[in-house]
């Protein structure tokens, strides 16, 4: 499952609001059981955090904050994004930052999985 769905609201008012996600629905990767994870994605020079995601273990937020990085990538362009610094940020439902991607780890993680 991709927690990442840029461009689709989570639920109607999200489709009618300006992005900052009010009402939260959490996105589930599991059967209703792990903990509740919330990703911020660099999209150029903005932010963008998607509604709260259930994975089913920090292991699982971190594989799909790195997938996502990956893909991220693709976008960039060497001379007009920035190559540096963090891409993805995966925190808790309390807030607190567990993990952090930054674009080296993403480059490496591609290149280990062409």
């Amino acid at each position: 499952m991709k927690t990442a769905t840029f461009g689709l609201a989570a639920n109607a008012y999200d489709a009618s609001s300006n992005g900052n996600f009010d009402q939260v629905d959490v996105t589930s990767a599991s059967d209703g059981t792990g903990e509740v994870y919330i990703f911020e994605y660099r999209d150029g020079g903005a932010t963008r955090r998607i509604p709260p995601s259930r994975m089913p273990s920090l292991d699982a937020a971190r594989s799909e904050a790195i997938r996502c990085a990956v893909d991220l990538l693709v976008d960039l362009q060497p001379g007009i994004d920035d190559l540096s610094g963090w891409l993805v940020r995966v925190s808790g439902e309390n807030g607190e930052l567990l993990c952090v991607v930054d674009v080296a780890e993403a480059e490496a993680a591609r290149q280990a999985n062409p």
